[in-house]
C-alpha cells in the first residue's frame, strides 16, 4: 500500500519534468526555424540590395547617355554659329562640349564593361561622333580659309546631318536597351521586395504559432509567457504596417520629385529656347549690317520670342497664385461672347498658318458677373491646346450655347488625343503626358490647370472628353451667368499638391 503511494507520488514528478525539456525542445526548434527564415531573409535582402544597384547603375548610363546627346547637340550649335559668325568664341565652346562628351564616353566605356551587345553600340556611337566631329573640322577649315558660303556648301557635302542622325540613332537604341533593362530589373527588385516581406510576415508567423504551443504544455506560467508574445507579435505586425505605409509615402515622394525634376527640365528648354533666339537674333544684328527686310525679320522674331516668354513667365505666376490661394477674379458684368470671340480672333493667325478649319459658331448669351480677361484667358488656352495639337489641315469647332441660367463652352478638335488613363488626371498640376509629345508641340502644360481654377472661380465645371490617341478632345466650360461672391480661389483640390497640368 505504501509502495503505491509512493509510485503515484513520483509520477506527477516525471510529468513536471518533462515540461522544461518539452519547452527547451520547442524553443530550439522555434529557434532553428527562426534563424533558418532569417538566414533566407538576409540572403533576399542582399539580392534586393544588389538589384538596387543595378537599377541606379541603369539610371546613370540613361544619365550619361542624355548628357552626351545635350553635348553633341550643343556642340553642333556652336559649330554652326561658329560659321555662320566666324567668331572664335563657338569653336572654343564647340570644342569643350566635344571634352565634355568624351569625358561621358569613358564613363559609359566603365558603365557598359559587362554588357557585349551595348559595347557594341558605344563603339557604333564612337565612330558616328568622330566621323561628325571629322565632318565639322572640314567645314571649319574651310570657314577659316575661305567664305561662309563655301563653308554652308562643304557642310551640306560632307553629310554632317546624316552623321549628326547616325550619333542621335544609336543614343537612342542604346537609351531603349537601357529603358528595357530598368523596367526588367525594377520588376526582379519588385519580387525579391515581396518574397523579402512575406519571408519576414512568414517567419513571425511560424515561431508565433511554435512558441504558443510551448507555451500551452508550460500551464499558467506559458499563458503569460503566450500574452507576451502576443504582444511582440502585434508589435511586429505595427512595425511592418508601419514600414509598408513609409514604403508608400517614400515611392509617392518619389514620384512626386521625378515629376517636378520632369517638370524643372521642360521649364528650363521652354525658358531657354526663346531667350536663345532673342539673343541669337540680337548678336546677329550687332556683328552683321541688316538690310530692311532682315531687319524686319529679326524684330518680329525678337517680338514673338520675348511674348512667348512673357505667356511662359505669366502662367507660372498664376500657378504660384493658386498654390498659395491668391488668384484673384474681378465681379463685374461682361459679355462672355465678346470675351470668346477675342480669344478666338487672339489664335486664329495661329490656326490659318496649319490650314485649320476654325468653326464658331455662339450662341447670344445675357451679360455674365464675372472677370473677362480671366474668361478670356480660359478660351484661349483652350482654343491653343486645340490648334497645337491638331494636325494640319484638321477642323476646330467652338460653339457658346445658352443653357438657361448658364452658359456651354465647347472646344472640340480632331486631333492627338488623350489616353484613358490620363483623362483622369488632366487638369492637375506637376503631372505630365508623353514627353516627346510636350516637346514636339512645346508649352509647359499649365494652361488646363489655370483654366479649371478660374472656371471654379466662376461657380463653373470644366471637363473633358477624348476616344483616345488620334481621336481628338472636347473640353467643356459650363458658366453660370452669376458668379459666386468669391473673389480668390483656394487650392483645395486633390491635385493642389501635385502642381503641372499635362496638356493634351
Amino acid at each position: 500500500m505504501s509502495r503505491v503511494m509512493r509510485v503515484r507520488g513520483r509520477q506527477p514528478m516525471r510529468r513536471t519534468g518533462l515540461w522544461p525539456i518539452v519547452t527547451a525542445l520547442g524553443t530550439i526548434l522555434a529557434l532553428g526555424l527562426f534563424v533558418a527564415i532569417a538566414q533566407q531573409n538576409v540572403g533576399e535582402m542582399r539580392a534586393l540590395r544588389d538589384q538596387s544597384v543595378e537599377v541606379e547603375r541603369t539610371l546613370e548610363i540613361q544619365r550619361v547617355l542624355d548628357a552626351i546627346r545635350i553635348a553633341e547637340s550643343e556642340a553642333d550649335s556652336s559649330a554652326r554659329a561658329y560659321v555662320l559668325t566666324g567668331r572664335k568664341v563657338f569653336l572654343e565652346q564647340m570644342r569643350a562640349q566635344h571634352g565634355t562628351a568624351s569625358i561621358r564616353l569613358m564613363r559609359l566605356d566603365e558603365l557598359l564593361r559587362d554588357n557585349a551587345a551595348q559595347q557594341e553600340r558605344l563603339q557604333r556611337l564612337r565612330g558616328a561622333i568622330e566621323a561628325r566631329r571629322t565632318r565639322l573640322d572640314q567645314v571649319i577649315v574651310v570657314r577659316e580659309s575661305g567664305t561662309l558660303e563655301a563653308a554652308v556648301d562643304e557642310a551640306r557635302a560632307s553629310g554632317s546631318t546624316s552623321a549628326s542622325n547616325e550619333v542621335r540613332d544609336v543614343i537612342a537604341q542604346m537609351e531603349g536597351e537601357e529603358a528595357r533593362i530598368l523596367s526588367q530589373r525594377r520588376s526582379q527588385a519588385d519580387v525579391l521586395y515581396r518574397r523579402a516581406v512575406g519571408g519576414r510576415v512568414g517567419s513571425s508567423v511560424v515561431s508565433a504559432v511554435l512558441l504558443l504551443v510551448v507555451v500551452a504544455i508550460a500551464g499558467l506560467h506559458a499563458r503569460a509567457k503566450a500574452r507576451r508574445e502576443s504582444a511582440l507579435l502585434a508589435s511586429e505586425q505595427r512595425a511592418l504596417q508601419a514600414a509598408a505605409r513609409e514604403q508608400e509615402a517614400r515611392s509617392e515622394a518619389e514620384a512626386a520629385n521625378r515629376e517636378k525634376d520632369q517638370f524643372l527640365a521642360v521649364l528650363s528648354h521652354e525658358l531657354r529656347t526663346p531667350l536663345n533666339a532673342v539673343l541669337g537674333w540680337t548678336q546677329i544684328l550687332q556683328t552683321t549690317r541688316a538690310d530692311g527686310v532682315r531687319l524686319v525679320k529679326a524684330l518680329a522674331a525678337i517680338r514673338r520670342n520675348a511674348e512667348a516668354q512673357q505667356r511662359l513667365v505669366e502662367d507660372l505666376l498664376d500657378v504660384s497664385r493658386i498654390i498659395a490661394g491668391k488668384l484673384a477674379v474681378e465681379r463685374a458684368p461682361f459679355d462672355l461672347r465678346a470675351a470668346i470671340g477675342a480669344a478666338v480672333d487672339a489664335v486664329r493667325p495661329a490656326a490659318v498658318s496649319k490650314d485649320l478649319d476654325l468653326q464658331v459658331r455662339m450662341d447670344a448669351t445675357p451679360r455674365t458677373l464675372g472677370d473677362a480677361g480671366r474668361m478670356q484667358q480660359v478660351a484661349t488656352n483652350l482654343l491653343t491646346n486645340a490648334v497645337k495639337f491638331s494636325e494640319p489641315g484638321g477642323t476646330v469647332v467652338v460653339r457658346l450655347e445658352h443653357l438657361g441660367d448658364a452658359a456651354l463652352l465647347e472646344v472640340r478638335d480632331g486631333g492627338a488625343g488623350i489616353p484613358a488613363d490620363l483623362l483622369p488626371h488632366v487638369f492637375d498640376r506637376f503631372r505630365q503626358g508623353d514627353s516627346s509629345t510636350t516637346r514636339a508641340h512645346g508649352g509647359l502644360g499649365l494652361g488646363l490647370a489655370i483654366a479649371r481654377h478660374i472656371v471654379e472661380a466662376h461657380g463653373g465645371r470644366v471637363s473633358v472628353h477624348s476616344d483616345g490617341p488620334g481621336k481628338g478632345a472636347t473640353f467643356r466650360v459650363r458658366i453660370p451667368y452669376v458668379a459666386p461672391p468669391t473673389a480668390v480661389v483656394p487650392a483645395t483640390h486633390a491635385g493642389a499638391s501635385s502642381g503641372l497640368s499635362v496638356q493634351h
